[in-house]
């Protein structure tokens, strides 16, 4: 039975959110929360084969040391080939049995994934909030690095990208990086944030951390055109 929460005589409405681990869904978490959202969880899915989050490559216990740093509950599921849709629709019934009201994503501007996200929000029941959505690239980057988030390229496409790539903080320099490629595109050009799937990151610190994930990284591959960096915890 849902339970609506309510503190100091005010009704609070509960969040979660879509969590990869990579900036973008940090910082809209750190967006909805500043408007007055109160997310309470973040929700995950990883690989069962690998152990690892799809297209990020990171193991699925750095995760939870995200969750732990930043102080929420992590609502996190295996997947398998072609259950995704099956297992995430599960959870939002989940979280919607803890009280949780709507969902926050981290989408851009790939107008399918938005569609996707509320198709399943809806399915449960549940609102779908979209606090990067329509906003200018380089902006939310820009946005990203002042509040002081720290973050690095854990995965990237080799069409756009090189194996140097990985391990790069996400900073002044890598906008340059950016701006360098697009200027010398000669056919579509890297997006800043990676929302076609150029490059994904994972975070370690920010404003909304206690404190900063020790991480360092290690063995390199390459897999279907992508290559991916292995990053481990140092407790």
């Amino acid at each position: 039975m849902r339970e609506t929460v309510k503190r100091e005589g005010l009704v609070i409405l509960l969040f979660a959110i879509s969590w990869s681990g990579g900036k973008d869904c940090c910082l809209a978490y750190w967006k909805a929360v500043s408007e007055g959202l109160d997310v309470q969880y973040l929700l995950n899915t990883y690989r069962e084969e690998s152990g690892r989050v799809a297209f990020h490559g990171v193991r699925a216990e750095l995760i939870q040391r995200q969750a732990d740093a930043v102080g929420r509950t992590l609502v996190q599921k295996a997947v398998g080939d072609g259950n995704y849709g099956e297992v995430f629709l599960g959870a939002l019934a989940e979280l919607g049995s803890k009280g949780v009201e709507g969902i926050v994503f981290g989408d851009i501007d790939v107008i399918q994934n938005r569609e996707w996200c509320e198709t399943m929000t809806r399915k449960a029941g549940l609102e779908s909030v979209f606090p990067l959505w329509n906003m200018d690239q380089k902006e939310i980057i820009e946005e990203f690095i002042g509040a002081g988030f720290k973050a690095i390229v854990v995965a990237l496409d080799s069409k756009f990208l090189t194996k140097d790539d990985l391990g790069t903080r996400i900073d002044q320099a890598w906008m340059g990086r950016i701006e360098n490629l697009r200027r010398e595109a000669t056919d579509v050009p890297i997006t800043f944030c990676g929302e076609n799937g150029e490059y994904h990151s994972f975070v370690f610190g920010g404003p909304c951390f206690k404190s900063d994930i020790k991480v360092k990284t290690g063995e390199s591959i390459m897999r279907n055109g992508y290559w991916l960096i292995d990053v481990m915890n140092l407790r």
